[in-house]
C-alpha cells in the first residue's frame, strides 16, 4: 500500500530517466542540439489560433477594459460630489 501513495520518484529513478534522455552525457553540443529539437517538436504540436479569433478575443478584452472604465469613472465622480459636501 505504500508504494501506491507514494508520488514523487526517488533519486535513482529519476537519474536513470535523466541519463536515458540525456545519452549525451558529457557533451555539450549534443544535449543542446537535443534540446533544440525536443522544443521545435513541441512547438509543431502547438495550435496557433486563427485570426477571427485572435480579433475576437482581442474585441473581448476591449470592451472588458472599456468597462472596467466607465464603472471607475462613474464612481470617482460620484464620490468626488460626495466628499464636496463635506468639505
Amino acid at each position: 500500500m505504500r508504494q501506491l501513495l507514494r508520488t514523487k520518484p526517488t533519486l535513482p529513478e529519476t537519474k536513470a530517466r535523466r541519463r536515458a534522455i540525456l545519452s549525451g552525457e558529457g557533451n555539450l553540443v549534443a544535449r543542446i542540439r537535443q534540446f533544440l529539437m525536443e522544443c521545435w517538436a513541441e512547438l509543431k504540436l502547438t495550435q496557433r489560433p486563427t485570426k477571427q479569433e485572435v480579433v475576437s478575443y482581442s474585441m473581448a478584452v476591449l470592451v472588458i477594459i472599456l468597462a472596467a472604465a466607465a464603472y471607475l469613472a462613474v464612481l470617482d465622480f460620484i464620490f468626488a460630489r460626495i466628499f464636496a459636501v463635506f468639505r
